[in-house]
């Protein structure tokens, strides 16, 4: 992956919510808890440098939200805790303009003796608010956090999700210039999740600016307009939400699986061989056939038999790129007559439209015998195409349909909405 620039970049400091140059944070681990005071006490080192973060540039402008994506351990956590002042960069440049709020860890920030009202008035005070600011807010938090009578019951009594649901109310209702939440919306039941969701779209939509991590991609493409993807404490990509999530997204389906030095295997012995499975397409990446949703797709076999006298049937199996089979072609199936009579075959299976979504597949080529249940041989080719989208959707496959819109007040048109007339709405 490349690193590529902001889009749309300010040309004025001024216009930032967020700039950060060389940022990086460096963890000391100890093997044993007394490590640290023998360190201390003979000046010789008894940790291992972990490098959370390294050599971080990130410009976030006003009013823009931008999704942080990684596997565990990648270093958004850390990156967010820096932002939101919690912990401190080891070396870098950090500015941030403005006020600040966060959600990060569940119920951090709260005094667990204190009541939920006696943590609203602590954490406003720390947001800067004035003693009448907070006698203000105070009133719209309790009611959007739904607390009811647990709001003068000590914090330490509350579950995870009333928890969450007072650190939401005071992080969004405080009208904070930077809103950073890390993975704090998987708690809670589905109803005050909704509420979340509906807020934040409204604190986008009035101009605020949003740091949004989490490992929930349809809400990270919902929210976001762009995403930075850390891998291992680095910058893998930021760019447009819907190219990285994709990336990203065919990194983690990727990972795991074992590559072929060529991207082919052949296995299997007998009467016949096969000689070649491939692609028929110009645009390739890194070794990748590259295809769009409903372009034509082609796979060329050939194989060559011993004997003429022997009869084959072929199937394919396309595959996403972590095993799982989403199609399958069998000339048995289809019920179509054996290969037979001749000793070299070419054979080209066509797909006039191609309904996969965004992702990477694999393809298997089986050479079966006269029932389709002996194979003579198989051909695997990892990684054999990727399909590449303009936008960020949902599922494996598009598959054609209409909707039906009956006549009424309010919404006055009838007749038929075929699919792909209008547009895909995002919530900002």
């Amino acid at each position: 992956m490349s690193y590529s620039p902001p889009l749309e970049a300010p040309t004025s400091p001024a216009e930032l919510a967020v700039s950060i140059k060389g940022l990086s944070k460096t963890y000391r681990v100890y093997p044993r808890p007394w490590d640290r005071l023998l360190e201390l006490l003979f000046k010789r080192p008894r940790h291992k440098a972990f490098r959370a973060l390294e050599g971080l540039d990130l410009e976030l402008p006003r009013g823009e939200a931008l999704g942080i994506v990684g596997e565990n351990g990648a270093g958004k956590s850390t990156l967010l805790k820096i932002l939101a002042g919690v912990t401190a960069a080891t070396a870098g440049e950090l500015q941030i303009r403005g006020k600040v709020a966060s959600i990060l860890e569940l119920g951090s920030g709260f005094h667990p003796d204190f009541t939920g009202r006696q943590n609203i008035l602590l954490n406003a005070a720390m947001l800067g608010l004035s003693q009448s600011q907070v006698e203000e807010k105070t009133p719209d938090i309790i009611a959007f956090s739904e607390l009811g009578d647990f709001i003068d019951q000590p914090v330490k009594t509350y579950s995870t999700g009333m928890s969450m649901r007072l650190g939401f109310a005071i992080a969004t209702q405080v009208e904070p210039d930077l809103l950073i939440i890390d993975e704090a919306l998987s708690v809670g039941d589905g109803y005050f999740q909704k509420k979340c969701m509906d807020r934040m779209v409204e604190y986008i939509s009035s101009g605020g600016t949003l740091l949004f991590c989490s490992h929930a991609m349809y809400y990270v493409t919902s929210f976001c307009t762009r995403a930075l993807w850390l891998k291992d404490g680095q910058v893998q990509a930021l760019g447009p939400v819907d190219s990285v999530v994709r990336d990203y997204e065919s990194f983690l389906l990727r990972k795991g699986q074992v590559e072929a030095e060529d991207r082919t295997e052949s296995v299997g012995s007998g009467p016949a061989r096969i000689l070649k499975a491939g692609l028929k397409t110009e645009r390739r990446e890194d070794g990748l056939a590259i295809y769009r949703y409903r372009e034509p797709w082609s796979l060329e076999i050939e194989w060559e038999a011993a004997s003429e006298e022997t009869e084959f049937h072929l199937a394919i199996g396309i595959d996403r790129i972590d095993g799982v089979q989403i199609a399958a072609f069998s000339t048995y199936h289809d019920r179509l007559p054996p290969f037979v009579g001749h000793l070299r075959y070419q054979i080209t299976l066509d797909l006039p439209e191609l309904p996969l979504l965004c992702g990477d597949f694999s393809v298997s080529v089986f050479l079966g015998d006269e029932e389709a249940l002996h194979p003579y041989d198989t051909r695997l080719l990892r990684g054999a195409f990727q399909v590449d989208g303009t936008d960020f959707e949902v599922g494996l496959m598009r598959i054609k349909h209409r909707w039906q819109v009956s006549g009424g007040e309010a919404y006055p048109r009838t007749g038929y909405l075929e699919e792909g007339l209008a547009p895909a709405r995002r919530l900002v």
